[in-house]
């Protein structure tokens, strides 16, 4: 199965997946910031440099889940379903200036989300819920400066970005939304893997 992990800066997706690798044996597609050339530069100047990474992390994450496609069992810690999210945050904030957002945005609509539906890429996307005050709980007890610099504005607008592309895109795939506001990390793997094991028993007897 390939799953898809859903949420907001500091919903706890990383935490999470790394709990279902563990348990059930996936493999984890990490997000592509390590060798990413903008995306410090992004942090601290989104207006400069917002389109060059949005483009870039895209790319990246497409090359994922080409890579990813022969793979039995992955769960993906964000994916390229959840960049144009960052992008409306930032146009909200005209920190996207009108033409860039609608290059990429027509980019996303013309060749992105036809792509997707065709290879059907994802078996289960889980919504992992927060409200924006634990995000951003969250954001500063783990103390990365390059987002602790980030206005609690951004943040809000993100959050609710989110909820409104996931109302636009749910019928896409199976999805199931969680509450990630508890702090009880073991409670809510335990409701995933539950999931997650009744879409495998489903995938199973559909293909038997």
């Amino acid at each position: 199965m390939k799953i898809a992990l859903f949420g907001t800066v500091g919903a706890g997706k990383s935490t999470i997946a790394n709990k279902i690798s563990e348990y059930l044996g996936y493999k984890i597609i990490s997000e592509p910031i390590d060798d990413n050339p903008y995306f410090l530069d992004s942090y601290k100047d989104m207006k400069n440099n917002g389109f060059k990474m949005q483009v870039y992390m895209l790319t990246e994450r497409s090359k994922q889940l080409i890579s990813a496609n022969n793979l039995k069992d992955v769960i993906f810690d964000r994916t390229l379903l959840e960049d144009p999210i960052f992008v409306a945050a930032q146009h909200d904030l005209q920190l996207f200036n009108d033409i860039d957002f609608k290059t990429y945005n027509d980019f996303y609509e013309y060749v992105i989300i036809p792509t997707l539906a065709q290879r059907n890429e994802f078996d289960l996307l889980i919504y992992l819920k927060v409200t924006t005050n634990k995000a951003i709980e969250r954001i500063k007890l783990r103390g990365r400066e390059y987002e602790l610099n980030v206005p609690k504005e951004y943040w809000e607008r993100l959050n609710h970005r989110y909820d409104d592309f996931f109302e636009k895109r749910k019928h896409m795939f199976d999805n199931i939304v969680i509450d990630a506001n508890t702090d009880n990390i073991e409670e809510i793997v335990n409701t995933i893997i539950k999931e997650i094991e009744q879409k495998e028993m489903t995938l199973k007897n559909k293909n038997s």
